[in-house]
């Protein structure tokens, strides 16, 4: 008998000097955009200072599959706003599978529970990093993965602030995800400021910071970054949240919306092979072109051609193999 079994673990880093720590910037350097990469002695020294803060504290964590570490997060917890905010979730390429994201997706929430942290909203930045065509393949993929574990998209702009104040091509535009505590359709345009600011001033202004000749000329620039989000949202009472990706595969059995889908979809079946069965007979008995026949063909063969779309949309195959093997015989005649 073979077994498999796999073990799925966060360990938090307190040391800038752990090994592992170390291995696990190598991913996070060896697999993250450069528009959208912070230093990575920046992130050692937060690692080291981050946890002396009063409003919150900085983690740095290694996602491991059994003993083997594959992957890197960061993230920070302000406690006033009751927030966490991701700034990195990478896993190595050749262990990038939905099943690991999903599962240490899922750890990640055990691991707030361990570490005891009060907290209502959850967030994460997926910078677009296509100019010319919008959001990229790979921002889409990663935020789908996000909208598949639960997090919302906010139908509102937001923007990266720079990762530094000389790498001027680090403000791109960006999608904001939300991880509500509890599930929600939209969010109140005063808390969606409040957590954007938070993000912006707790989190990069503070991050920034260390550079004390410069620290700001940066705060002026997320300054007016909250300053023009405000003249955008200004007529705005509500910020609509675009639900995760689950609730559009998942349905609620024996409710009537999914036994009105299953009648029509039987009706639909039904149709078509009533439809089938008429252009099979009159193929079968046409030697003089009635006039039936050269109503009864087209008629059915449209019906039929209607049906058999709507099944292949809903990947029905085998409906459409039907089609074309009734279409073949009557060229065959």
């Amino acid at each position: 008998m073979t077994t498999v079994h796999q073990v799925f673990t966060i360990r938090s880093f307190r040391s800038a000097k752990d090994r592992d720590f170390l291995k696990a910037l190598q991913i996070y350097d060896a697999n993250t955009h450069p528009q959208v990469k912070t230093d990575s002695n920046e992130i050692a020294h937060w690692l080291e200072h981050g946890a002396t803060r009063a409003d919150g504290k900085f983690y740095v964590c290694g996602l491991f599959v059994t003993t083997v570490l594959v992957g890197f997060t960061e993230f920070i917890y302000l406690r006033k706003e009751r927030l966490i905010h991701f700034d990195y979730f990478v896993i190595e390429p050749e262990r990038r599978t939905a099943g690991a994201f999903h599962t240490f997706a899922e750890q990640m929430r055990l691991f707030f529970e361990e570490e005891k942290l009060e907290w209502d909203f959850v967030t994460a930045e997926v910078a677009e990093l296509d100019p010319t065509n919008g959001v990229s393949r790979y921002a889409q993929r990663l935020i789908r993965l996000f909208r598949q574990v639960g997090f919302y998209e906010v139908v509102a702009d937001y923007s990266q602030p720079l990762l530094g104040i000389e790498l001027l091509d680090t403000a791109v535009k960006a999608k904001l995800l939300i991880f509500p505590r509890v599930e929600m359709d939209s969010i109140s345009c005063t808390r969606y400021l409040e957590l954007v600011g938070a993000i912006y001033r707790k989190h990069y202004g503070v991050w920034y910071s260390i550079y004390t000749n410069t620290s700001a000329q940066y705060q002026a620039r997320i300054d007016q970054l909250l300053t023009d989000l405000r003249k955008e949202l200004a007529d705005k009472e509500e910020i609509k949240l675009r639900g995760p990706e689950r609730e559009f595969a998942d349905g609620t059995p024996g409710s009537p919306q999914s036994l009105r889908g299953a009648l029509f979809y039987m009706g639909k079946i039904t149709v078509s092979a009533l439809a089938a069965a008429t252009f099979h007979i009159l193929l079968r008995h046409n030697t003089e072109f009635p006039l039936s026949w050269m109503i009864g063909i087209p008629a059915s063969a449209f019906v039929l051609l209607v049906v058999i779309v709507s099944l292949t949309d809903k990947k029905q195959l085998e409906a459409f193999k039907l089609f074309v093997s009734l279409v073949s015989r009557f060229f065959d005649r």
